[in-house]
């Protein structure tokens, strides 16, 4: 039976894919829908604190259907659109994408783009419909037919680089710390002598996508990049390696063993820049040694947000700073039936008292104010429940709207300072 969900911090497909192409750069969204559907996608993460890249808001070009066009169909509307976009819009890829109403009334959606590939144009589909998943949805299918598609348009021989690691799973925008993600896992890969293809983020395009398929390997960091990897594998037999993201130093040695494993690299080529990565650890975290049982650092947690987020965050602050992480409420799926008895699913039960699943604020809420934290991580929508609690909220999930966040990240060792800087300020904050 149906409900209602308050306040879902969580877009549908189509925003998910728009806001994944929008950080791609060189790459083009067209937008099959009515003239709102990219807008408000635009305006809800402005308000819930991503800062958007590229082709977005207002500038995505779309064919803004009216209700003949989903009378009597929009084909022909969409490839007028397409046209006019080639003309004004420059990019190296354009992506065309569906949306519910397209999808509903039957438009040929895949013919359009493959009549201006005929046409000797970088055009390729994605048909994942709004109502068909949330913005995770539309990342991971957005990434597969990128993946897919793109050799195919742009007809690229693979030359396979040995040393060339391709990153999925790490979604733009929903994951408010991405850019700084990205940045910190590739400065990882490079201290041990790879080359990290991230896709998105400073150093990342429509080359970097071209040249997914000559990787020695992909590394997928959630449930959602696993499409893509697959897609990868199938098309250009790339390996893929699904890990989690890596904070603190016993996480960062163990992901660069695994992936010197995996590519069959010595081991003992990484140990210098593990050496460095301990003293500079060490450095910082000695320094809070003094005050660990006068601030009582091991308070009492509950984590709200995307499971390879709070995953990372539970088991740093349980192995650091010996909190008790007593509830996790996971956003980006809903059932409990989805905690398969893998791996993963091991690894949750292990690090919390509870895990719950939800997207809906009001569930989340009372979850909250009926749990015995002293302590929240989780979005702004989390607030409110702090407030009443009398409890610190720590922002790490979207959306936020009080902090501006480009390049911070809490992954690594350096990710694992910062978060170690934040939970010993909003600690001292609530002492206060």
């Amino acid at each position: 039976m149906a409900s209602v969900i308050e306040k879902p911090r969580n877009g549908c497909a189509l925003h998910g894919a728009v806001q994944t192409i929008e950080e791609i750069r060189g790459v083009v969204p067209i937008v099959h829908s009515n003239a709102g559907c990219a807008v408000q996608n635009y305006l809800s993460k402005k308000a819930g604190g991503a800062y958007h890249g590229g082709i977005c808001g207002y500038s995505v070009p779309g064919t803004a259907v009216q209700e003949r066009h989903v009378i009597f169909g929009g084909a022909s509307r969409l490839r007028e659109q397409i046209k006019n976009t080639l003309k004004v819009v420059e990019g190296d890829l354009y992506i065309v994408l569906n949306s519910c109403e397209s999808s509903m009334v039957g438009d040929d959606v895949s013919a359009m783009a493959k009549e201006a590939q005929e046409q000797g144009e970088p055009v390729i589909d994605s048909l994942l419909a709004g109502f068909h998943g949330d913005v995770h949805a539309g990342y991971e299918a957005v990434m597969a037919d990128i993946m897919e598609k793109i050799p195919l348009v742009k007809k690229i021989e693979t030359k396979k680089e040995e040393r060339l690691v391709n990153i999925f799973g790490i979604l733009p925008q929903q994951d408010i710390y991405f850019r700084g993600d990205l940045a910190e896992i590739k400065r990882i890969l490079e201290g041990i002598g790879l080359k990290a293809n991230t896709f998105f983020g400073s150093s990342g395009g429509v080359k970097e996508c071209e040249q997914a398929g000559n990787a020695a390997l992909s590394l997928v960091f959630s449930r959602w990049g696993l499409k893509a990897a697959e897609a990868l594998n199938t098309s250009c037999g790339v390996p893929y390696l699904v890990t989690d993201i890596p904070t603190g130093l016993e996480e960062v040695s163990g992901f660069v063993n695994r992936v010197l494993e995996t590519l069959h690299i010595p081991e003992e080529a990484a140990r210098p820049f593990l050496e460095k990565e301990a003293e500079e650890f060490y450095y910082y975290f000695d320094r809070l040694e003094e005050e660990f049982y006068e601030l009582h650092y091991n308070r009492t947690l509950a984590l709200v947000g995307d499971e390879s987020n709070v995953v990372k965050l539970a088991k740093f602050l349980k192995h650091y700073f010996l909190a008790e992480i007593e509830t996790v409420i996971i956003t980006d799926f809903y059932r409990q039936e989805d905690l398969t008895e893998d791996k993963k699913a091991e690894e949750l039960k292990s690090l919390a008292e509870e895990i719950r699943f939800s997207k809906d604020r009001r569930e989340i809420r009372n979850l909250l104010l009926h749990s015995q934290a002293e302590l929240i991580l989780g979005s702004s929508l989390e607030m409110e429940a702090a407030k009443k609690k009398g409890i610190g909220n720590l922002e790490i999930s979207y959306p936020v709207y009080k902090r501006a966040i480009l390049q911070k990240t809490y992954t690594g060792i350096r990710g694992a300072v910062a978060l170690a800087e934040d939970y010993v300020t909003k600690i001292k904050e609530m002492d206060d």
